[in-house]
């Protein structure tokens, strides 16, 4: 639908403002309805119109009308072109309305009229409710537009002075939350000519990713009814409950091929389970037989089942083995469940905004100093319970359970069974629990219906390679006897079938007959686990080095930070020379088939919410994943070994791989355009180096993990520059402008074996002590605090540091600026086994600091009773 208004400037009857042409949109979606419900909904919107659609929002957002509020519901998008949320240069527009009625119009959105447009946005940051429920992508102009001119028989044309009508902050002056790259976006383009594209115009290209994401969350996301009115302490609390990636997995997991999942809901299990009151539903499957497409199928069928209610509570939560920290811990679901809850029912966690309030008043507003703990969440949870079901039915969608790994997951589930048994319910009220595992390592359980998917998802196979292949050239006796070949051999498992039917989509576009193509797939071993053998056979040094990135990163990487992990090389000294080698893909196209065709389709490209707020990298919000979590448990129990020939076992290889994602960080540091960089603003370097923060901040991880495998780190001190201190310099410079709160920030002064005492880097710290005959390491130098490598590592814990430190002949007793022993930081810290360490090398135990505390004092006041006894 596209709408239009009224916007000419010359000779202009017209004295409507902002508000009213807000109010005019807002009547004329109205008349789109004649039930009282609307569509899903995007905007998009170039200029002046986006403001008249933050007003509708506005107004829609104040509104006590129950249509407005679920028009207000059904936007889950909108992408701004241009839109002078802080004003715009109006200086040439200005006499073309001269002292006309629309005069007022007109300066409402120019630069100088902030108040105006500040009201606005600070009533619109709130509009469209918390972070996670919208998303809006902000689009700005990068050449300069003509401006409005009179010739000498009067008429106007746009042919004056070039300008920046709508500056880049202006254009992206939006949503506190969204105001980094991945939701920014620079269209080379005048400021009337930024909505206008061409065929295979490569800006369209870059704009036309986000335009998908925002019509493929209107069409998957699932909104609840509406949303009571959150105060400000709830809104906030709301805020520190919600992580960029609670929906990605979910909306990862594709809609089931029309036909399929159909038979669940006339299962016998599934049926009682939906007819109790109070009972457990496990979808337990092989690896890749669909469970968390079905998972997803039967929550977006809740609202159909017999005796579903209008106000029932639905949650849900999709854990990610493969994703970040928070995807695959319990702290992730239960910070994502419970966000779901206070937007709900806030009533219900009363005590849980309480306990937020406290926290900020004793340690700040800042994210940095304090983080919510799993085990208060969980109480909070378990106290919410009773209260929702007070007066509706809650049901609760858990996928991949084992993905948390097998404790977590044995633990949620004995917690769910608890939950669900032991809560007393009203007789009109359900608490339904909904999750899937693999067999293992969930057992079998008398208090739960169970539904196994590879015994009863034949004719969903036989559906989606029909669909799959429905475009084959072939005639309908052999692709029939093809389609029967897949099915059989799938044996239940999905995705078998899923990666089959893409080879022999390959060979027949190659010009593969019918009879190689069936002789292929009986070749293909049964079994996921043979078929991922079958796959790496042959995989040469690029695959394994992109199998290596993408097992092994901190966090999945943007395809623009890959771009850069796959070619840097020791042997390139810039940025510039790696972009010379023939390994560097330079468009994202490309790179998208690059991963595909490296990884024979084990990985992919796919869309991400976010990243965390301190590591938002990368022009795009796509990340390369493997396929499923069955590729990630090969690679690790067996298949990195057979790419790494030169390891001999699965930890070396898992040691090497870390060892050589350091290298790859550490060379990244060193290239000379970042070496000599004069930028020091954040957002400028992420946007010039995509792969700086993400080398800045693990090639430390990386290190430690390798050298905890028992991979030699001597190889590596070349590169680290030591004995000089310049690659430790340079790193605390990049840190302190990307980010300045992180955990690897330290004391000027600090040296390399500071660093590697303090993270406990073992074989990095051997091997500079090795290198005493050649330059001699200090191992009595201190920090601007004073500290020497022994305090730091006492400090954090590091028993065989410490030890290798004392008997290379560090002073037990040495004192930093404040008076503080290696002793007293240990003893302060709760580190019992280096306490006793230091006492056992004569560390003087009444030793006092400026302060007047002794060890024992520190130990005390800490809480730490193993250490004082």
């Amino acid at each position: 639908m596209v709408y239009g208004y009224e916007s000419n400037l010359p000779n202009s009857e017209s004295f409507q403002n902002l508000e009213d042409l807000g109010t005019t949109l807002h009547s004329d979606l109205r008349t789109l309805t004649s039930d009282g419900s609307f569509k899903p909904t995007v905007f998009i919107a170039h200029s002046l119109g986006g403001l008249i659609i933050k007003q509708l929002l506005i107004s829609l957002s104040k509104s006590s009308d129950d249509m407005d509020r679920k028009l207000r519901r059904a936007v889950y998008g909108i992408a701004f072109f241009g839109v002078p949320h802080d004003g715009m240069d109006i200086r040439s527009l200005v006499p073309m309305c001269g002292d006309g009625p629309n005069r007022f119009l007109l300066e409402s959105i120019g630069s100088n009229s902030s108040q105006i447009l500040s009201m606005q946005q600070r009533d619109f940051s709130e509009a469209l409710g918390g972070q996670g429920e919208s998303e809006i992508f902000s689009f700005y102009e990068t050449r300069l537009s003509p401006t409005a001119l009179q010739d000498e028989r009067g008429r106007w044309t746009m042919s004056g002075e070039p300008a920046v009508l709508v500056s880049k902050s202006s254009a992206t002056h939006c949503r506190p939350w969204e105001n980094g790259p991945e939701h920014i976006c620079a269209i080379n383009r005048t400021h009337s000519e930024m909505v206008k594209f061409g065929q295979e115009d490569p800006e369209y290209d870059r704009i036309l990713g986000r335009i998908k994401s925002l019509a493929q969350r209107a069409i998957t996301a699932r909104k609840s009814q509406i949303q009571p009115n959150l105060s400000q302490d709830e809104q906030k609390c709301l805020h520190s409950l919600a992580f960029r990636q609670m929906q990605d997995r979910g909306n990862d997991i594709e809609q089931a091929v029309p036909g399929t999942c159909e038979w669940l809901l006339k299962h016998e299990a599934y049926m009682s389970w939906a007819a109790s009151r109070g009972d457990l539903l496990w979808i337990k499957g092989k690896p890749g037989a669909g469970k968390s497409t079905l998972l997803k199928y039967a929550l977006n069928k809740q609202r159909d089942m017999p005796g579903a209610k209008e106000n029932d509570l639905v949650m849900s939560f999709f854990f990610h083995g493969r994703g970040d920290a928070l995807q695959k811990t319990p702290l992730g679901f239960l910070r994502s469940i419970l966000h779901q809850i206070l937007k709900q029912v806030p009533k219900a966690l009363s005590d849980l905004v309480s306990a937020y309030q406290q926290k900020r008043s004793d340690m700040g507003d800042s994210p940095e100093k304090w983080q919510w703990h799993a085990e208060e969440l969980w109480h909070f949870f378990k106290a919410s319970i009773p209260k929702i079901l007070a007066d509706r039915s809650i049901w609760l969608f858990v996928d991949a359970l084992d993905e948390c790994g097998e404790v977590d997951a044995k633990q949620l589930v004995q917690r769910f069974i608890s939950l669900a048994k032991l809560t007393p319910l009203p007789e009109w009220i359900h608490f339904r629990i909904c999750f899937s595992c693999r067999h293992y390592p969930i057992l079998s359980s008398p208090g739960l219906f169970e539904v196994c998917p590879e015994k009863e998802n034949e004719s969903d196979i036989s559906t989606y390679v029909q669909t799959e292949l429905r475009l084959s050239s072939f005639d309908e006796p052999k692709l029939s006897s093809i389609r029967n070949l897949i099915i059989f051999r799938a044996s239940g498992v999905f995705l078998w079938a899923r990666l089959v039917v893409r080879q022999v989509q390959d060979l027949e576009l190659d010009g593969a007959g019918s009879n190689k193509i069936e002789a292929t797939i009986r070749s293909i071993p049964e079994g996921l686990h043979n078929l991922y053998k079958e796959l790496i056979h042959g995989m040469g040094p690029s695959s394994l080095k992109l199998i290596q990135w993408v097992c092994f990163a901190a966090r999945p990487l943007s395809t623009e930070e890959l771009r850069w992990a796959l070619v840097i090389d020791t042997k390139f000294p810039s940025l510039q020379g790696c972009q010379k080698s023939e390994n560097y893909i330079p468009d994202s196209k490309r790179m998208n088939q690059q991963v595909i065709k490296l990884s024979r389709g084990l990985a992919e490209v796919t869309q991400r919410s976010d990243t965390d707020r301190s590591d938002t990298e990368g022009s795009n919000t796509q990340v390369v994943q493997f396929i499923h979590q069955t590729v990630k448990d090969f690679f690790m129990n067996e298949g990195l070994v057979a790419l790494d020939i030169r390891s001999a076992s699965i930890n070396e290889a898992i040691g090497m791989a870390h060892f050589n994602l350091s290298k790859t960080c550490i060379c990244y540091l060193k290239m000379e355009e970042i070496s000599h960089s004069k930028i020091h603003e954040r957002d400028q370097l992420k946007a010039k180096f995509p792969f700086l923060h993400y080398a800045t901040t693990s090639w430390v991880p990386h290190s430690q993990q390798s050298d905890a495998m028992g991979v030699p780190q001597g190889d590596i001190l070349e590169l680290l520059s030591w004995p000089s201190n310049t690659f430790i310099d340079l790193w605390k410079s990049i840190l302190m402008a990307i980010d300045r709160y992180s955990k690897y920030s330290f004391p000027e002064k600090s040296t390399l074996i500071h660093t590697s005492a303090e993270y406990g880097i073992v074989g990095m710290l051997t091997a500079i002590l090795e290198t005493a005959g050649q330059n001699t390491p200090n191992i009595y130098s201190r920090d601007k605090e004073g500290r020497v490598p022994l305090s730091r590592a006492a400090k954090t814990g590091h028993e065989a540091v410490v030890k290798l430190l004392l008997d290379a002949g560090a002073e037990v007793d040495s004192k930093d600026n404040n008076g503080h022993t290696p002793l007293s930081w240990a003893a302060d810290n709760g580190h019992e086994a280096v306490v006793k360490l230091l006492l056992d090398s004569g560390a003087e135990v009444n030793s006092i600091a400026n302060g007047g505390h002794t060890p024992l004092l520190w130990a005390a006041g800490s809480g730490n009773e193993a250490v004082v006894k």
